[in-house]
């Protein structure tokens, strides 16, 4: 009787966690990104909002709304009052050139290019960035300002809506008008503090990343013991960083819509062994395969924020050691767990039981993203 009171309980966690999935999948956060380039008078602004903040406010037709004069309007009105940049306590004036659908990473979305004008040339602003909050309290905003040779990168989130950006003061050599500005007076950004909230939008990342977490979950079923598990993991944790940094730095594109279906498929494929397999020895060789896969999908809306060169790798990597503390996390959970519950005859059962949930959820989402 304890026995079954157990296998219905796990069930019925299992149940509740893929509705939650499904759910929160549906829009559990967001990442947009904001590039300003800044020469004279004017800030040229290229603003990336994924199309489901936008969902609550104008409907999900967006892709045809783009391109109507009404929905400009709207849309035009909708940003004068969650976007301004002042300059000597005043207001720029804003403009929107253009907007179209686009796909950054794994995300789609509109990209708007906005123009604001000053009466004299810029030397010190204030971003004040108030967009999609009210909606999606967890969306971010990947911000990267330019000016000649000065870049400031920075996070926006819901407890940081307001960005000074602070230009240099350029110098010019007294005999050489040809000598370029000197860059010692260059300010340096905080980038401890933005390395902070990379670290934390890794561990968002992964705790809001669904299918990473159930292909985790599908991976771990069949372990029997810790070794095995902690073999399968750090074979996964390898092979996704190898990706993520090679995606995100540039040094290798793949298409993130092949991607996305890509690592559904792997979902598919684990949760259909685990029907048949019941040793785990052999696993981590094809976690790591597939943990190439999953990589490219950690860095598909990393690599889409245009960091500077300067501070990629520090960036990249406590990005992924944020993914890695929040996998740890959820593992330190679900180990123990799944170790103790295989004490138990029906285990067997329940983990194929589990296992075509997780193969009906996965085959859902592949058909989704083809």
């Amino acid at each position: 009787m304890k026995q079954r009171s157990f296998l219905s309980l796990f069930i019925i966690t299992i149940l509740l966690f893929f509705g939650t999935t499904t759910t929160s999948l549906a829009h559990s956060g967001s990442m947009g990104y904001s590039v300003l380039n800044i020469e004279e008078n004017e800030i040229l602004y290229e603003l990336f909002l994924d199309q489901r903040d936008l969902f609550p406010q104008f409907g999900t037709n967006l892709d045809n709304l783009v391109n109507e004069e009404q929905f400009s309007q709207k849309i035009e009105s909708y940003l004068q009052k969650g976007l301004r940049i002042d300059a000597d306590s005043k207001p720029l004036t804003m403009e929107l050139l253009s907007m179209n659908m686009a796909n950054k990473g794994t995300e789609r979305g509109v990209e708007f290019h906005l123009k604001f004008t000053a009466d004299k040339v810029i030397e010190q602003c204030n971003l004040h960035y108030d967009l999609a909050f009210d909606d999606v309290p967890a969306h971010t905003s990947g911000l990267l300002v330019h000016a000649g040779e000065y870049v400031q990168q920075d996070l926006i989130d819901s407890t940081k809506r307001d960005i000074l950006i602070n230009l240099p003061k350029h110098s010019q050599q007294d005999n050489d008008s040809t000598k370029r500005e000197n860059p010692i007076n260059l300010p340096q950004p905080k980038i401890g503090a933005v390395l902070w909230k990379y670290f934390k939008l890794g561990i968002e990342h992964i705790l809001t990343g669904y299918d990473h977490l159930v292909f985790l979950l599908s991976l771990v079923l069949i372990a029997s013991r810790f070794k095995d598990a902690l073999k399968i993991v750090t074979a996964f944790t390898i092979a996704h960083s190898i990706t993520l940094f090679l995606v995100a730095s540039g040094g290798l594109h793949v298409i993130s819509s092949w991607v996305e279906a890509l690592i559904a498929v792997t979902i598919c494929y684990v949760a259909v062994e685990n029907m048949f397999v019941q040793k785990a020895k052999w696993r981590w060789m094809l976690t790591a395969i597939f943990g190439l896969i999953h990589g490219m999908g950690f860095a598909g809306a990393l690599a889409e924020t245009g960091l500077p060169k300067g501070n990629l790798i520090g960036t990249l990597l406590t990005f992924n050691l944020g993914v890695e503390t929040g996998q740890l996390m959820v593992l330190c959970l679900l180990l123990p767990l799944l170790i103790w519950l295989r004490r138990f005859p029906w285990y067997r059962k329940m983990m194929i039981s589990t296992s075509c949930l997780i193969f009906v959820l996965a085959f859902y989402w592949l058909i989704q993203r083809l």
